[in-house]
């Protein structure tokens, strides 16, 4: 794998040689490093804090509200972190020899007359979208000997650039959010130079609260604001809108739920969204609240939300909501659904295409009588996307804002037309949905990275940029992604296909250490891993269209039990961060508890809670002894649950019952609920006398799967009780090359055997069949046992469980058999090796690749149900005709395999279930084997966003035994490959396919 940079750096120079004087506006400038903060200083450094106090804070009275809120807030950072607090003056003659200037260019006299000494150089910043210079300045105004400018080109680019000072010397975006403690410093020393915060690379960055009912609303209600009764008022929007500074975004849809008092019912939400310089918005037209109970139903109750049947009512429903919040920064939403998030019956291409004229009508005379100038999108959510395929003409200055698919997958892309509008284009995506089923997912963020730098990166390409806002549901728990959406729409350059575990160690290196970094950016790979094969909302669900909850989709029976390693895998993460929570110093243990235990451990307990009650009701089925055992555990684990959600709420270290009412389960919400059901676990403890049943991996009696030389496999017996005492049991093997994990005991309950073979003795055959005989026993003495015979060894070792006397129906025979052909040998096999009648290969470890000028196959690194996987990039490259030369056009990954059939094998290419970017390309990519002709396949049905799974299926020819080179072209770029499955007629049922077949360049 190459080597990659740091992704802060990515789009950074280097800080230039410093010179002595950089008072002039001509001196050399750089992106924001790393760092510009120091404890030491060096030559030219501004001193902002020392021991005895801290510089002063100078801001022109007259600047936006914006500035001087965020000047404060600034102020407060200080004190946060030194103890010393700046002092905040609007007078020159109030300031100290070092001072922080503070001003937008547009508002600030003093900022402008910096720039008219030529004090400051602002050309590279002056007319931008939200920039910022930052520079060290000598002798700037007379008394100051030095000071720290911080010129902004607007309000919000004043306001990134103070908020980026703050997280530098030490205060985290998420200090309030999350209770990030902030990194003590005694000194504090801005590096001398001149400092350039470029214009954001996406224009509008957002989220939209939503689903709030179970977190965020009640923590406002009955917590953070109680007087400002059921909904969000401006105490709790001016966190949240604070946050957003913090994180350089810059607008939000509003809260809507149902029950929820709506935005505009408090007339100081509006107010402080501007104090803040946050742009207000909606999913719903023009600033609206159209859930049951909300504005509509507030204003015109009883009225029907029909278009056509009530057009004067709901045109004055806006007009008047527009004549109210006109006067603010405002990004409006055109067009119209239903109530509730639902279709509107009336709604067709000439309804809707009236509905924007009246509402673009309705802005020009109240907003701008020059439409074009604006901020409007238009999003075609759910049923509204096909009524603007039917040929919905959306005018050419309002943003088309292309929704996901609900689970991360952006459902269209502009074409090449649409790409050119100058309104551009926007996405809506999700880290979480509702939608009051137990499709829904609204509790844990497992949402990958990766696949939110997959989909974004290419919504970018495709030049949707202009406005991207994301679902994220209550905020919490969802702080690390939100973080990484945010700083991917502010420079999309900085992250890409291989960088998503530096941007998790990064992030936790700053809110935890460097010594924590690397072990907790582990945990989070894993943890969107097993997150993204299935969601724990999703392990308990209805199946289908049928009324009855399904919870086994993990086999317990093949390839070693996938429903037991993923149940291991869930204990390591849980020992993991309970191990890091445990060693943490008590000012981060809240912190690591909201951003990561409670999500990891949250999503670790429901998973075994339902594998293991799945394993319960099937193990009672068989009369297993443990199968009570299964059922504690998934008990437990639903008590755990709890205890999680209580400690949430009322017992974190330092900040106690802060976030009261943040954590639950999502209460009743149509069949949501159920998602929380417990199985109908089987308490089955034995019964009557103990008797020893056997069960292989694979569910065959008699006969264990067979094992390889390449795979070197191991595979398992499990011995259980029927009834109540214990069982003594022995074996033995046929050959001395079979090895048993345990040869004898007592068993209550169960007792898994793994088998596996000493390879250098086992002898060279392709067909090679072994036996292991089980003999067992019970402690129930019967009158066949002879125990008055036996020797006093004997007995000694018959009640240690050494040896087991066989009686009637008291042996088990089981069958092995083994491939350990002479040649080839493991060490020069080439490629993945066909074993037990398919060949599993994770699609990141491909052969070789051979690029176009254009574009070529890489990897996702983090992407994937079982690894990573790989895509084209970029995916703008056009799609490839299937009539054309495939070959000489087409960027190609290679697989070499080595096959010991020949014949018809089924190809299966598991895809994440991304969609077809728009209506102009297909789903397709073409294969073949060795040196055939390459054969088209294309996607057909059966993708799962509850498996994140898209498979696209062919067949493979294959004539000889040996070598062979799986070929795979792209013809439709967006399609990404995560694991690639050949079956020559052995793969059996399971939710994850087999794992990895052996290559000896793994």
């Amino acid at each position: 794998m190459k080597e990659h940079r740091n992704p802060l750096k990515l789009a950074l120079v280097v800080i230039v040689v410093l010179i002595c004087n950089l008072s002039k506006g001509a001196a050399q400038s750089t992106a924001f490093p790393e760092s510009i903060i120091t404890e030491k200083p060096g030559v030219n450094d501004f001193q902002l804090v020392t021991i005895q106090n801290a510089a002063t804070i100078l801001i022109d009275e007259k600047d936006k509200e914006t500035v001087k809120l965020c000047a404060g807030l600034f102020a407060d950072d200080v004190e946060r972190v030194s103890g010393q607090r700046p002092s905040l003056v609007y007078d020159i003659r109030d300031t100290e020899i070092n001072t922080v200037i503070i001003g937008s260019i547009e508002n600030s006299s003093i900022i402008r007359k910096l720039i008219s000494k030529e004090k400051i150089d602002v050309s590279g910043i002056k007319g931008q979208w939200e920039s910022c210079l930052t520079q060290v300045v000598d002798n700037p105004l007379p008394g100051i000997a030095q000071a720290i400018v911080i010129a902004g080109s607007d309000r919000r680019g004043t306001a990134y650039g103070i908020f980026e000072l703050s997280k530098q010397i030490g205060v985290s975006p998420w200090y309030y959010f999350a209770d990030v403690a902030p990194k003590k410093k005694q000194e504090i020393y801005v590096k001398a130079g001149r400092y350039i915060l470029k214009s954001p690379s996406v224009k509008y960055r957002g989220i939209f609260i939503n689903d709030e009912m179970w977190g965020l609303r009640p923590w406002a209600m009955y917590t953070l604001a109680p007087e400002e009764g059921k909904g969000l008022g401006p105490t709790t929007y001016s966190k949240i809108f604070e946050l957003l500074l913090r994180l350089k975004a810059n607008t939000f849809w509003v809260a809507m739920h149902q029950q929820t008092r709506p935005f505009n019912c408090y007339e100081d939400n509006k107010v402080v969204a501007d104090r803040y310089g946050i742009v207000a918005s909606s999913g719903e037209p023009m600033l609206c609240s159209n859930i049951a109970g909300a504005n509509w139903d507030r204003e015109y109750p009883n009225e029907p939300w029909d278009y056509v049947k009530n057009r004067d009512h709901i045109y004055k429903y806006w007009e008047n909501r527009v004549k109210i919040n006109g006067k603010y920064e405002n990004l409006y939403s055109l067009g119209k659904r239903g109530k509730d998030d639902e279709s509107s019956p009336e709604i067709n291409v000439p309804v809707l295409a009236q509905i924007i004229k009246d509402q673009r009508n309705i802005l020009k005379k109240w907003v701008n009588k020059d439409i074009t100038k604006v901020p409007q999108f238009m999003l075609p959510y759910s049923e509204i996307l096909g009524v603007y395929n039917e040929g919905l003409k959306i005018p050419d200055d309002v943003t088309i804002c292309w929704p996901d698919d609900n689970f991360g997958n952006i459902r269209q892309l502009p074409d090449r037309k649409e790409r050119e509008r100058s309104g551009g284009s926007g996405i809506y995506y999700h880290f979480q949905w509702l939608n009051g089923a137990t499709t829904a997912y609204t509790w844990a963020c497992t949402t990958p990275l990766a696949l939110t730098w997959s989909e974004m990166k290419k919504a970018f390409d495709y030049n949707a940029k202009r406005l991207w806002m994301v679902n994220v549901g209550d905020i919490k728990p969802a702080e690390i992604n939100i973080e990484y959406f945010m700083q991917l729409a502010w420079d999309i350059s900085a992250w890409d296909n291989h960088n998503t575990h530096q941007f998790l160690t990064q992030w936790a290196a700053r809110e935890f250490g460097e010594e924590y970094a690397s072990t907790i950016a582990d945990i989070m790979d894993k943890h969107y891993e097993l997150g993204y094969a299935r969601r724990p909302e999703n392990m308990m669900m209805y199946n289908g269209y049928k009324n009855e909850l399904s919870w086994e989709w993990f086999s317990i029976s093949n390839y070693n039990d996938e429903a037991q390693k993923r149940i291991d895998e869930y204990n390591t993460l849980i020992k993991g961060v309970d191990k890091i929570y445990i060693s943490l110093p008590e000012e981060y243990k809240d912190t690591f508890f909201q951003t990561v235990v409670y999500n990891v451990k949250g999503t670790a307990l429901q998973n075994i809670k339902i594998l293991c009650a799945q394993k319960s009701i099937a193990y009672g089925k068989q009369k297993r002894a443990n199968a009570a055992r299964y059922a504690s555990m998934a008990q437990q684990a639903e008590d755990d649950i709890n205890k999680l959600i209580h400690h949430y709420n009322r017992e974190l270290v330092t900040a106690g019952d802060k976030w009261d009412r943040m954590a639950s389960l999502p209460g009743p919400w149509g069949g949501q609920w159920h998602q929380w059901d417990m199985p109908p676990l089987s308490f089955y403890s034995g019964n009557g006398e103990p008797i020893m049943k056997v069960a292989t991996e694979g569910g065959e009696e008699g006969q264990i799967p067979g094992f390889s030389v390449y795979n070197k496999d191991k595979h398992f017996i499990d011995l259980y009780n029927t009834g109540n005492g214990a069982v003594y049991w022995s074996s033995s093997v046929s050959n001395d090359w079979i090895t048993l994990s345990d040869i004898s005991g007592i068993i209550y309950d169960e007792k898994r055997i793994w088998v596996s073979i000493d390879w250098q003795k086992a002898p060279k055959e392709i067909n090679l069949d072994g036996n292991i005989t089980f003999n067992w026993s019970s402690s129930i003495i019967d009158e066949w046992m002879a125990y008055e015979s036996m020797t006093d060894k004997e007995k000694e070792e018959y009640r240690e469980g050494i040896i087991a006397y066989k009686g009637p129906d008291s042996q088990y025979d089981i069958k092995l058999s083994v491939f350990n052909p002479s040649a080839p040998s493991p060490e020069d096999v080439k490629g993945f090796v066909e074993s037990h009648g398919y060949i599993s290969i994770e699609a990141e470890n491909f052969t070789e690749k051979k690029d176009t000028k254009q574009a070529g196959w890489d990897i996702i690194e983090g992407l994937g149900r079982s690894g990573n996987s790989v895509t084209v990039l970029p995916p703008t490259l056009p799609s490839i005709d299937p009539d054309g030369d495939i070959i000489t056009e087409s960027p190609l990954i290679e697989y070499d395999i080595y096959t010991f059939t020949k014949g018809i094998a089924s190809l299966h290419l598991n895809c994440t279930p991304s969609l077809p970017i728009n209506n102009d390309y297909g789903q397709r990519l073409a294969f073949s084997l060795d040196d055939e002709l390459p054969q088209v396949i294309s996607y057909e049905k059966g993708r799962s966003v509850m498996e994140n799974l898209m498979t696209i299926k062919g067949e493979l020819n294959i004539k000889a035994e040996g070598e062979h080179t799986l070929k795979i072209w792209m013809i439709d770029p967006g399609i990404v490959i995560d694991k690639i499955i050949i079956d020559t007629g052995g793969v059996k049922d399971s939710y994850l396919g087999p794992p990895e077949s052996f290559s000896n360049k793994n």
